[in-house]
């Protein structure tokens, strides 16, 4: 007979005492509240394992799926302070003075995990597989994933990580954040603690939690990282944004490329600077340093607002036309440079572009190199094996190959972010300033270089520019609108608006008559003023409206008058 261990899951002899595989004891007892070893789920579906973690919202335990026969991670909503467990059954036992808080915070985990399944394609956090309801509370089983954390990965590194090493794992992170919010959620508690690491080199974020523990004065007692929580978190009543986790998210990279997390929001509120070892300080790119300051800006106005504002920063560029325009200009330089050479001394002198040339060889060289201590077998294997395993490749590690380069030209933005996050051939570098396309829509990717279809050696950098629309835009059509649907429509091109009110006898009050020097279907340039005009209604109807109204007024007062003199006749 076999049964399952409590600590790794594993089959292991019915009257074993000890794991032969983990060494966990059989005959430990699980301290309540928490649910007990052994426990079952949903019609004997999942057993409970070990616990692994506890916060204030759930407590992640081991636990094994018998139906698909593998090992998962079963996450308890278990909001500390809310609740209890007695000893002769698995159902939570709720205080009934904070029964309608509980009943809210649930709903809200819930609705958060919810989310989560529909992320299942991000790959920063844990896959959902299943959510049951049960014992009075709620269960979230999510996929079970070899990893260690982050700070012991970056530990074993040497205890920093260059920024190209770095930047491939932290994009799709950064990505995933991004998605979360723009699907309604948060995480609000980025940190290396709260990172691991696959076998496979990508980044997981764990306890995913609602965002009541994210800050002081909330309806659940905070737990903030110091370091990497945003300064608004410690005060009650400031309110939280995408910014906030845009904090977490660049004091994470801080970590990564540093060694050291920032100071605590409390010391940065009066020492703003960011500490850097000199060395570490040389080797960062200028770009990534100031998107480092701007993510990390303890001021949440002036911070960077948007993950898309950051990894625009991350990778500042020049624009497309700016590189071609500064290779012609060198090719130019070159060509004067050799007409005014007599034929003997050509031979002798080197132009810039040559050394440019030989510069661009060598780090080919050097990228090659490393490349191919990168790419032979998997780098992160080792973090995984056991301690007298091997770490030696087998070799068949291809690098250096010459891969053909994507059309991105006319490609939405984020599907193309979205594509280039999964690739190894390229790295995906977006121009900060954006560009007029009278061809290309706004939001989409107007020009790249290298071309589209030329060969270049994998791992090469693939500069985009994305389109800020025409230059030039057609004013559409208003007549008849209410005054938000036009400031939306207009909006929506960037048009500034202004408006006046004039009377009307075909429009009807408060909507919209049309432009007051314009005419829908002129053309005029992004971001240009104009003024609307709106209907204050029929003037002759306004008047008589006016009319009325005094006549009504003057009555009365006449009425007023007659009681005045029937109170005075009675004295």
């Amino acid at each position: 007979m076999s049964k399952i261990c409590f600590g790794c899951v594993k089959s292991i002899d019915d009257e074993a005492a000890v794991c032969p595989h983990c060494g966990f004891d059989q005959n430990s007892v699980q301290s309540l509240p928490f649910l007990p070893l052994g426990a079952v789920l949903q019609e004997d579906k999942y057993f409970v394992g070990k616990k692994l973690s506890v916060n204030n919202e759930s407590t992640r335990y081991l636990g094994y799926d018998f139906q698909n026969k593998r090992p998962v991670v079963i996450r308890e909503f278990l909001p500390n302070g809310y609740c209890a467990r007695g000893k002769a059954s698995n159902k939570l036992k709720i205080s009934s003075e904070k029964a309608g808080t509980y009943k809210a915070l649930l709903g809200k985990f819930l609705e958060y995990n919810r989310t989560l399944v529909r992320l299942s394609d991000c790959s920063a956090v844990p896959k959902v597989l299943d959510i049951i309801r049960e014992n009075n509370t709620a269960y979230v089983i999510e996929e079970k994933e070899d990893v260690i954390s982050f700070t012991e990965y970056v530990k074993r590194n040497g205890g920093t990580l260059d920024w190209d090493t770095a930047r491939p794992m932290f994009m799709p992170l950064l990505s995933t954040l991004e998605t979360m919010h723009k699907n309604g959620i948060s995480h609000y508690g980025v940190g290396p603690n709260n990172i691991r690491v696959t076998s496979d080199g990508t980044l997981k974020l764990l306890n995913c939690s609602i965002p009541d523990m994210r800050k002081v004065g909330g309806r659940l007692r905070s737990m903030l990282i110091t370091g990497c929580s945003a300064p608004e978190q410690y005060d009650k009543d400031a309110s939280l944004n995408e910014s906030t986790d845009v904090y977490g998210f660049t004091a994470s990279l801080f970590f990564a490329l540093t060694g050291s997390v920032p100071a605590s929001a409390e010391i940065r509120a009066k020492d703003k600077r960011l500490l850097i070892d000199s060395k570490i300080d040389k080797q960062l790119p200028p770009h990534v340093k100031t998107a480092l300051a701007s993510g990390l800006h303890v001021e949440q106005d002036e911070r960077v607002q948007s993950f898309d504002e950051l990894r625009g920063q991350l990778f500042a560029a020049p624009t497309v036309k700016d590189i071609r325009e500064e290779i012609s200009r060198t090719d130019e330089e070159d060509d004067e440079y050799n007409d005014d050479i007599p034929e003997k001394k050509k031979k002798k002198k080197r132009p810039t572009r040559v050394y440019g040339v030989v510069s661009c060889i060598i780090s080919l060289v050097l990228f090659v190199i490393i490349g191919t201590y990168w790419l032979q077998g998997n780098p992160f294997a080792a973090l995984f094996a056991p301690e007298n395993a091997s770490s030696d490749s087998d070799g068949e590690g291809i690098t250096g190959e010459t891969v053909t380069v994507p059309n991105l030209v006319g490609v939405k933005y984020e599907e193309a972010v979205a594509e280039a996050d999964k690739s190894v051939d390229y790295q995906l570098l977006k121009a900060v300033e954006e560009e007029f396309s009278d061809e290309v829509p706004e939001g989409y990717i107007a020009s790249q270089f290298p071309e589209a279809y030329s060969e270049e050696t994998q791992g090469y950098s693939l500069y985009i520019t994305v389109s800020k629309g025409a230059k030039m835009r057609e004013l559409p059509k208003i007549e008849g609108k209410t005054v938000d649907q036009v400031a939306q429509l207009l909006g929506d091109e960037s048009f500034v608006t202004t408006q006046t009110f004039t009377y009307s006898d075909t429009i009807k009050k408060g909507l919209v008559i049309g432009y007051d020097a314009h005419s829908a279907g002129d053309k005029l340039e992004y971001g240009s003023s104009l003024e609307i005009k709106v209907s204050l209604g029929s003037e002759k109807e306004a008047k008589k409206r006016e009319e009325d109204e005094r006549n009504k007024r003057n009555s009365d007062t006449d009425k007023q008058e007659d009681t005045d003199d029937e109170e005075s006749v009675e004295e």
